[in-house]
């Protein structure tokens, strides 16, 4: 038997808040939010599209780099068709640079894409041919990956392909965090369990609140100057606020860039109202999936032996995706000029904290919408 020992306390993202301090920042459009997914591959915005099949297709990964951010094109399909995708975005070019001034573009003046990959089977092959088709970083696509085979596997990527960004993942801990350095992670995805569509914690009994993960995963990140991707468990923006001010570079946002236009989630109607809905990722699992991209039949006896550790979802239609990065930006901006910080640098540095506690937390919502019926006015049809 174990001996007693205290157990530490994980916080997750509503368990804080960031401390309002005194400020010099006039408007919260003088805030700079530029960062570095990578050294050398600059973001206008910090935001990054999942590599999940109900979220960055081409059409995603165009738009957010349109928008500054950048698309991780998902592999749940034969690595042909992923190729293709990463091609189809790499030869689209913006317009005019007066019509997209901070889309993140290469050396030629390309949209940048990212593709993930994994560690097994064909995973070399895999990312051969998306860095022929010009991906301009390979993020490789585990959920636990502190394993020894994840390890092996980012050595074998950035052994192979030295000059392409490599991002390793995900994980949850500081030991995690320094030995995909140590294998050769250009960067690092920190999150097992917060995802919106995620039930790991609780089919496993296994995860790591986020706020904590990101904070102590950060820190010893920060240490070999390497940088840290938040991944999961933003709901709002002031939770992309919260990770950056912890110390990630960057944030990745999945269930909400679901419902947006350019997902790569299915569009359907749903009680008379356009909807996009998961596209069976979690019903089947990610061998099952890649099974049935390759147009070969799934059997049920393969279905019931898989355990899933997520839940199909229905998101409501968002709009162009553009529309949900300038909202979860301009929270950002507004929490860096709460804190009196210019830039992304000065906001980690001078970020203070409090813990919440749940009647704090219950505080942080409206509470006049419970205390009389809403009168609904649309401001859209006055506008001009």
């Amino acid at each position: 038997m174990k001996p007693l020992r205290e157990i530490p306390t994980g916080l997750g993202l509503d368990d804080v808040l960031l401390v309002p301090q005194r400020t010099s920042v006039t408007s919260r459009s003088h805030t700079d939010v530029s960062t570095e997914l990578v050294p050398g591959l600059r973001l206008s915005v910090p935001i990054l599209s999942a590599n999940t099949p109900w979220c960055t297709g081409a059409r995603m990964a165009a738009a957010m780099a349109l928008a500054g951010g950048l698309g991780v094109i998902h592999r749940m399909q034969t690595a042909e068709d992923q190729a293709a995708e990463v091609t189809a975005v790499k030869k689209e070019h913006p317009k005019e640079e007066s019509a997209a001034p901070g889309a993140t573009v290469d050396e030629r003046g390309r949209l940048r894409a990212a593709a993930a990959v994994g560690v097994t089977d064909d995973y070399l092959d895999r990312a051969a041919l998306l860095v022929e088709a010009g991906a301009d970083a390979l993020v490789v696509d585990v959920a636990h990956g502190h394993a020894d085979y994840v390890l092996k596997a980012v050595e074998q990527l950035k052994s192979r392909w030295p000059g392409v960004p490599l991002v390793g993942g995900n994980v949850a801990t500081p030991a995690g965090t320094r030995d995909l350095i140590d294998a050769g992670a250009d960067a690092v995805k920190v999150g097992i369990g917060p995802g919106g569509i995620c039930t790991t914690r609780l089919v496993a009994g296994s995860g790591m609140p986020q706020f904590t993960a990101v904070l102590e995963c950060a820190e010893e990140a920060a240490g070999r100057g390497v940088p840290v991707i938040a991944d999961g468990g933003i709901k709002e923006p002031g939770d992309v606020a919260k990770v950056l001010a912890a110390g990630a570079r960057t944030a990745m946002l999945g269930s909400a860039l679901a419902g947006a236009e350019e997902s790569a989630a299915l569009l359907v109607e749903h009680d008379g109202r356009p909807a996009k809905v998961s596209t069976g990722f979690v019903t089947f699992g990610m061998q099952l999936t890649l099974k049935r991209a390759r147009g070969e039949a799934v059997t049920k006896e393969e279905l019931a032996q898989y355990t899933p550790e997520g839940v199909e979802a229905t998101w409501p239609f968002s709009g162009p995706a553009a529309g949900t990065v300038n909202r979860f930006v301009g929270g950002l901006r507004s929490g860096m000029s709460y804190s009196g910080a210019h830039t992304l640098a000065e906001f980690r540095e001078r970020a203070c904290f409090v813990r919440v506690t749940p009647a704090g937390l219950a505080e942080n919502h409206p509470h006049a919408l419970g205390r009389a019926q809403q009168v609904p006015l649309d401001y859209a049809a006055e506008a001009v």
